[in-house]
């Protein structure tokens, strides 16, 4: 395969690193994977799991672009004081033209974590080329900071799903060693929770179902990632949980848990598992065709380690 660094958009400021495959099918070209941002990770993601991906989808006969947003990373900052979550899905609309602009590709996969899955949603409602996007433990709100509440969630989260089930926690409990006021605090925020949960749905979680079901209607595969310690999870199913189940039913979007991993996914283990994951369901959506590619590139790599050359990556 072949990496090379790449400058493009509006005013040449966006910078990325375009992964080409060994060899590519003319005849039926898979589309393009962009990588987007998470957060303010610029664009080798934590513990560089993108460099990883981005080797591994090109094995399999991916054109794959991972850049960093104005701002982030090597990207020069914008000067027309355009909300970010505009910004972003302008940028990400410039990654494809410059794609098809230089590889002739005209359909793209989008997958971003956090932030970034946001984007990769918003983009796919307003660009009809995207088709798929993988969401990476989706917030539901775009604040990302760490306020009361988002702890609170958190604690009840780790309490109700792993505590629970921890005889170690028990112990803890039952000797007076435990922290009562958090338990009791986060005991009281999942009660809240479950009442409101009854309740009519907010404009957020109508417009989120109603952005689902048109890209289900489209054809747009949609795809959600979540580690299973990420308390996001719960909020998605929240937000939009019976609509959420009809389609996941009707097989039109897939909700797919990273069990035994952390948010970032920080060991070389969970890491794998992501990838793994990723590979076979982005298989999926873009079956391998008969033709230039070989069996070697079109099967996912069995490991994390076969994507890996001797030197790094930016």
């Amino acid at each position: 395969m072949r990496e090379e660094a790449v400058l493009f958009g509006e005013v040449k400021s966006l910078i990325g690193v375009l992964t080409d495959p060994p060899m590519r099918n003319g005849n039926h070209p898979k589309p393009a994977v962009i990588l987007l941002n998470p957060g303010i990770v610029h664009r080798v993601a934590p513990g560089r799991i993108y460099v990883r991906m981005a080797r591994a989808l090109a094995a399999m006969g991916f054109v794959v672009l991972r850049f960093d947003f104005s701002g982030i990373g090597d990207s020069a900052v914008r000067y027309d004081n355009l909300p970010f979550d505009k910004s972003a899905i302008r940028e990400t609309q410039d990654a494809m033209r410059f794609l098809e602009a230089t590889r002739g590709v005209s359909r793209f996969i989008l997958l971003g974590g956090c932030s970034g899955a946001r984007i990769s949603l918003q983009t796919a409602c307003c660009d009809p080329r995207v088709v798929g996007t993988f969401l990476i433990n989706l917030q539901m709100t775009e604040d990302e900071g760490q306020n009361s509440d988002q702890i609170t969630r958190s604690a009840a989260f780790y309490y109700w799903n792993f505590a629970l089930f921890d005889l170690k926690s028990w112990f803890k409990l039952l000797t007076g060693k435990a922290d009562y006021r958090n338990i009791l605090r986060a005991l009281g925020f999942q009660a809240r929770t479950q009442f409101a949960s009854r309740r009519k749905m907010s404009a957020e979680s109508i417009q989120l179902a109603a952005n689902l079901r048109m890209l289900a209607e489209r054809g747009t595969r949609v795809t959600f990632l979540y580690a299973e310690s990420d308390p996001q999870l719960n909020d998605l199913r929240e937000a939009v949980g019976r609509e959420l189940k009809q389609l996941c039913a009707l097989g039109k979007i897939r909700v797919q848990i990273i069990p035994r991993s952390d948010h970032t996914f920080s060991s070389l283990h969970d890491q794998e598992k992501l990838l793994k994951k990723i590979c076979v369901l982005i298989d999926a959506i873009t079956p391998a065709t008969a033709g230039a590619l070989n069996q070697r590139q079109d099967r996912p790599p069995q490991s994390v380690e076969e994507t890996l050359p001797q030197h790094g990556g930016n």
